[in-house]
């Protein structure tokens, strides 16, 4: 019988076997791909994932207050504080309103803060941890999409993007300030919208034109940017679909359609939005020429490019002339000119190929181009905010690139961990230093005060940060007990002040607080008086530095030059009660009760409602001895604004004095009742 070959030379080979293996494989450590596709393509593990990483990260601004801008939306606002009542009054009114302008029309957002105070009350440590929460789902969307976009590549791909872009220290902003809410909101929107109609294509079914119009709708009224969602939509169909160009085209003019429309609806029951840009916020509103658009939008561009590199330093705001308004001449705007020249290539080298990159440039390109300055001036020139959605793009063309550089096929789906090793170690050294920056960066948006005093060290150029920061210093001059810290704070506030009057002179503003200052504070009237002036100078309509000056004429004697300036604030300025108060006491001053009581009488006219006059009055007839006037006079006052408490204790202490001890309860029970109200 013929020996078995297996068994040539009497050597018994066993049969292989799970627990014999081949010596090739004895011994060799189990491959890490299952783990990262058991978990990491998992979307809930994912999300836990996302939710521990963003705590790491961003978990020490839960501890924060109220910062910059916030005051504009969140803090103090009565609509906010009406809770779900307030809604329907957020729903019909602007995004902000001042006296001298209206904001965006931003809903969403504000209802989303009604909601929250209606649950919680104000509380910015609960809104801070609710833009965790938001940017923690936005995270999760990015994946799910991205995911679903580059199903034919390695998951490797999407979860390295989004984890770029949790941890890049430029959307520090974002999270960090609460007035920002509005760029999570809308992204999310936006990114749900793409979803939705990347669903249609493969789908073909109605219901993702609803979700699609759904989410568009709730992306632009949470901010109107989403306008580049016109262009970025048909940019990823075109990219991850097989969508007819005819269809294509079809979608792209019905977004357009609906963004016209959502665009136009506020304005059949709201007055049109007129945010002014003042000069220090964009000059290019006041500098005409395509050759300085051209010029600052690439610097724009370069600007953007190097904070997605390189972020640092993070600054709260920019504008003039942090950022420089320049000629396309500029050496800047050239070498950004070369950048940008360069990368515009390589995506349309790519673009038929349907290349990510290729994708990821367009993508970045399209959803920056509204703050480039070409088109509408943006206040501040330039803003890290700005970059929030363009950011996407960026992220997911720096792991390709790196995957790239090592050669590895990203449209292997299969390779092990192993394999990928070199491009995910040069992440994770990309990784750890961007998170531990933001880390750090949350603790100077803790407040105003430690956000402005940290990055004033690197605004020497920017004329609004320097008077921003000097407000603040200034507020907290008058406000404070301590004279030590007051007068620190005095020396300080005139040092900023002045800087921001170098970079920008004709800073009106400016001009009348550092006036304030030498007049209440130093003493220097004489100065006083030349930044008052120079404030009228700039602003020839800036009533308060008119009213500081004539204050100062009447102090220094000069009743004539301070009455006619009281009087030119009122022709400005019908209801300019200080004025009148101030026109009352001269005249009185001149023995002529006559004249004050007309004045008097006229503010009563122009405005129904105020106190003053009556105040005023019935201060004439008690230096007067005439108390029974005084006291009737003020009692129309308290009949105009209850809520004086001091004016309230005054008269209860005259009705307990001629024993009226119904009177003189009813006047304490006010001043109980509006306790430090004072007028």
């Amino acid at each position: 019988m013929p020996k078995n070959k297996a068994n040539k030379g009497n050597i018994y080979k066993a049969p292989l076997s799970k627990n014999n293996p081949p010596k090739s494989l004895q011994h060799k450590k189990p491959d890490a791909l299952p783990f990262f596709q058991n978990y990491f393509t998992s979307l809930w593990k994912v999300g836990i994932f996302f939710f521990i990483l963003i705590i790491a990260v961003y978990g020490n601004s839960i501890s924060n207050k109220y910062s910059f801008d916030d005051d504009f939306v969140t803090l103090n606002n009565p609509q906010i504080k009406k809770g779900i009542k307030g809604i329907p009054e957020i729903l019909t009114s602007h995004y902000a309103s001042t006296k001298k302008q209206n904001y965006d029309y931003r809903p969403i957002v504000k209802i989303s803060y009604a909601i929250e105070y209606a649950m919680f009350k104000e509380s910015p440590h609960i809104s801070h941890f609710v833009n965790l929460l938001l940017f923690f789902l936005l995270s999760l969307l990015m994946f799910a999409l991205l995911r679903k976009l580059l199903r034919d590549y390695h998951s490797i791909i999407p979860l390295m993007t989004v984890i770029l872009f949790i941890v890049h220290p430029i959307h520090t902003e974002v999270v960090d300030s609460l007035k920002n809410r509005d760029e999570i909101l809308c992204m999310i929107g936006g990114l749900l919208a793409i979803y939705s109609f990347v669903k249609l294509a493969e789908t073909n079914h109605w219901k993702w034109i609803i979700a699609g119009i759904l989410t568009l709708t709730f992306s632009y009224y949470s901010k109107s940017s989403t306008i580049v969602f016109i262009a970025a939509i048909p940019l990823t169909l075109y990219f991850f679909t097989e969508l007819k160009t005819k269809k294509l085209i079809f979608i792209t003019v019905g977004i357009l359609l609906l963004i016209v429309m959502l665009r136009m609806l506020p304005q059949t029951f709201l007055d049109r939005a007129d945010r002014e840009i003042l000069f220090f916020e964009n000059p290019l509103y006041f500098q005409k020429g395509l050759g300085l658009r051209l010029g600052t939008a690439f610097i724009a561009i370069l600007f953007y490019l190097k904070m997605l590199v390189f972020p640092h330093p993070l600054l709260f705001y920019y504008g003039y002339d942090q950022i420089p308004v320049a000629n396309i001449m500029n050496i800047w705007a050239i070498i950004s000119l070369i950048i940008t020249g360069f990368l515009v290539f390589v995506a349309f080298k790519l673009f038929k190929r349907k290349h990510i990159l290729s994708f990821s440039i367009l993508f970045f390109f399209i959803t920056i181009s509204l703050y480039l300055n070409l088109i509408k001036p943006p206040p501040g020139i330039v803003a890290e905010r700005f970059l929030f959605t363009a950011s996407l793009g960026f992220c997911l063309a720096l792991v390709v690139l790196i995957f790239m550089i090592f050669k590895i096929d990203i449209r292997k789906k299969e390779q092990s961990l192993k394999q990928l090793r070199n491009p995910l170690w040069l992440l994770v050294l990309l990784i750890i230093p961007m998170s531990i920056r933001t880390f750090i960066r949350n603790h100077d948006w803790e407040n105003f005060e430690t956000l402005y005093s940290h990055d004033i060290k690197y605004l020497d150029r920017s004329a609004k940060a320097n008077s921003v920061y000097a407000a603040l210093l200034y507020e907290k001059t008058f406000r404070s007990k301590d004279k030590k810290i007051a007068k620190s704070s005095a020396i300080e506030a005139r040092k900023y002040y002045k800087k921001a009057l170098e970079i920008y002179p004709e800073y009106s503003t400016c001009w009348n607080n550092l006036g304030v200052l030498e007049f209440k504070f130093f003493g220097n009237i004489s100065k006083a008086m030349h930044c008052w002036r120079q404030a009228i100078k700039q602003d020839t309509a800036y009533t308060e530095a008119m009213f500081n000056l004539a204050s100062a004429y009447e102090q220094n004697k000069q009743l004539d030059s301070a009455e006619y300036l009281y009087f030119k604030t009122i022709s400005l300025k019908k209801d300019f009660g200080a004025s009148y108060s101030k026109l009352g006491g001269i005249y009185f001053g001149q023995g002529n009760l006559q004249k004050a009581l007309d004045i008097n009488k006229r503010l009563m006219e122009v405005d129904p409602t105020t106190d003053e006059p009556y105040i005023n009055i019935g201060n004439y007839y008690l230096l007067l001895k005439d108390t029974t006037q005084a006291i009737a006079n003020w009692e129309k006052a308290i009949e105009k604004q209850p809520a004086n408490q001091a004016l309230n204790s005054n008269l209860a202490r005259y009705f307990q004095h001629i024993k009226d001890f119904k009177k003189a309860e009813y006047y304490t029970n006010l001043a109980n009742q509006n306790p430090g109200k004072k007028k």
